[in-house]
């Protein structure tokens, strides 16, 4: 595996205050544009998560399914498609009817982190989606099975390094921001870990609790009530200060760690022929969502928060994601499991 110099980060810094939930005025309900040759929807939306139920991302995706069909008056389904770590579901978005009826929201892994090592792709990100916008940014938590013996990142490293291949480690997602961080463990900390894949987050999450694996990076929404109700042991954050829900949690930067920093994304896209009216409508609707303070609740509650961007900005931004992370797996001689 190559240098891990370059610290494994996702930052929405620039302007991110501006595309979370601030003191933005909402805006109205919205509509198809009159120019649409025909009503959108007039049936119901079939809302594609690439992952298995209880996971972070189909938290996300309940949470603006429910809202949109408040404001556009049809229901939007959640239909979730797991398996080949993500790619199945996002395949099957890629190629369905660019009508407006069928969409995903997934993480960055089948759409950006995880592309490097999918193998035989039927779908090219952006020849096949049209970008609606970033819903979510989340934090990343390292944590551990309370059967684990160790307390702290040190005291992991320390059994670790003692007993080589002893402590297994789970892959929620091959080629996600999670799986390029437990490689980054592995590499910094010079630890042989077991890494045990699974199909998504819910049920490497579900092992962790039952002690089957010993620790596992984790988005925050899918462990945080795990971990106040002590039933999962948080090691350190992923992120370059504290988190206000666990304040408690010392950085990885604190612990002399300061390149391990992530913050996993989540985005709504479509299949590229979707007409444009349809992208409009859905675009101002999620701004209503996302730029709503009820929702910024609802997403603090689960260690989230919220983002939106016009679909000009979020093309943008799905294109840099591809083509910044394709270079992070070339320079840490990531292979896919």
């Amino acid at each position: 595996m190559g240098s891990a110099s370059k610290p494994v980060a996702f930052t929405l810094r620039s302007g991110r205050r501006s595309l979370l939930l601030g003191a933005a005025s909402l805006i109205g309900a919205a509509g198809i544009p009159a120019a649409a040759a025909e009503p959108w929807p007039v049936r119901p939306v079939r809302l594609v998560v690439p992952f298995p139920p209880g996971g972070p991302t189909d938290i996300i995706s309940r949470l603006v399914a429910a809202r949109l069909s408040e404001i556009l008056g049809q229901q939007f389904l959640v239909e979730n498609r797991p398996g080949a770590n993500g790619v199945i579901g996002t395949d099957v978005v890629s190629r369905a009817r660019p009508d407006g009826y069928t969409l995903l929201i997934s993480a960055s892994g089948p759409l950006a982190s995880g592309l490097p090592l999918y193998k035989n792709l039927n779908y090219d990100v952006l020849r096949d989606f049209a970008s609606v916008t970033p819903v979510a940014v989340s934090s990343i938590v390292l944590v551990g099975s309370r059967s684990f013996t160790p307390r702290t990142l040190a005291e992991v490293i320390a059994a670790a390094r003692a007993k080589p291949k002893s402590v297994k480690a789970e892959l929620n997602t091959v080629g996600s921001m999670h799986h390029l961080l437990t490689e980054l463990l592995r590499i910094r900390a010079g630890v042989d870990l077991v890494q045990v894949p699974y199909k998504g987050s819910a049920p490497a999450i579900v092992d962790l609790v039952a002690g089957h694996v010993d620790i596992g990076f984790e988005s925050l929404p899918g462990v945080l009530d795990l971990i106040r109700s002590g039933r999962l042991t948080p090691f350190a954050v992923a992120s370059k200060q504290r988190l206000d829900a666990l304040p408690e949690v010392p950085t990885f930067t604190e612990l002399g760690m300061p390149e391990f920093v992530a913050e996993p994304w989540f985005a709504m896209v479509a299949p590229k022929a979707v007409p444009p009216a349809v992208i409009d409508a859905l675009s101002k609707a999620l701004r209503t969502i996302l730029q709503s303070p009820d929702t910024a609740a609802q997403f603090d509650k689960q260690g989230m928060s919220p983002v939106w961007m016009s679909t000009e900005d979020a093309d943008r931004f799905l294109k840099q994601e591809v083509s910044r992370w394709a270079a992070i797996v070339k320079e840490a001689g990531t292979t896919s499991q």
